[in-house]
């Protein structure tokens, strides 16, 4: 059946937008009550309080969405947690959730839009020139509907990056006491701005690639899935094996830049906990 993109898109925004309106409309726990700054300091930085790990790994992937040419790249995976989420830090950004409830939360992040270069992929990125790093602000959402977890974020950049959409539903198994899959799907929507930047040629990028001029519009960018496994070899030692799959739709599908609509990915890291 063929996607609609306005109406896809509209639907996925929607969601987000009754997440977002549901869990101000309700009530929120209450805070504890002051306490000193002296005893505030303490309770921040309580051990029990944050969770850490230190690691890295490789991923083997796509120079670029949409390339046929593939390499592998070191990936760090640091983190630290607060109390579950109320403040985050990790290679992909920093951020907190300050409104939460028994199953939803809602929240905020800044994190890096690492654009693209055209020396990644020289065999189909040659003329194209380069999509400049820059910082992105993020609505985070997240709904528990029984064992399954909604989550939302909605992505806010400079000119070049736009705005982006993404909506993944998911679910955790518990295969053995120290072995967890997860399992999750999902769609992206991208401004104008962002598919123009990521997918558009310019009469000016034309003349210097030999690519037909081409204008992308705004819509359902991609669809995925992914597969998760954590395992725990002690208790602070974990590993992690990351498999995804991303297929490009209208726009970014049709776009001459695309040589392979369908993009994998295979991650693995191992980090100490602590």
């Amino acid at each position: 059946m063929p996607y609609n993109s306005r109406s896809i898109s509209l639907k996925s925004l929607a969601i987000l937008t009754m997440l977002t309106i549901n869990a101000f409309g309700t009530s929120i726990p209450s805070r504890p009550e002051p306490i000193q700054t002296n005893q505030a300091t303490s309770a921040l930085f309580a051990e029990e309080n944050w969770a850490f790990a230190l690691g890295g790994g490789v991923m083997y992937r796509a120079k670029y969405e949409g390339s046929d040419n593939y390499h592998a790249v070191f990936i760090p995976d640091i983190s630290a947690r607060y109390k579950d989420g109320l403040i985050f830090a990790n290679w992909n950004g920093i951020g907190s959730y300050p409104i939460y409830g028994e199953n939803y939360k809602i929240g905020a992040s800044i994190s890096p839009s690492f654009g693209r270069k055209e020396k990644d992929d020289r065999e189909n990125l040659r003329g194209m020139g380069d999509i400049d790093t820059g910082i992105v602000v993020n609505l985070l959402g997240e709904y528990d509907y029984g064992p399954m977890k909604l989550s939302g974020k909605i992505s806010k950049g400079d000119k070049e990056y736009g705005t982006t959409a993404k909506l993944e539903i998911g679910k955790v198994f518990a295969l053995t006491e120290k072995l967890k899959l997860k399992v999750a799907a999902g769609n992206t929507w991208a401004d104008e701005e962002h598919m123009q930047s990521y997918f558009g040629v310019s009469p000016v990028q034309s003349m210097r690639s030999g690519y037909t001029p081409y204008e992308a519009k705004s819509g359902i960018k991609s669809a995925g899935v992914s597969i998760a496994t954590f395992y725990s070899i002690t208790k602070s030692w974990e590993a992690k094996v990351i498999l995804t799959a991303d297929k490009l739709l209208d726009d970014a599908a049709d776009s001459p830049l695309t040589k392979k609509d369908l993009n994998t990915a295979t991650m693995a890291t191992l980090s100490y906990k602590f």
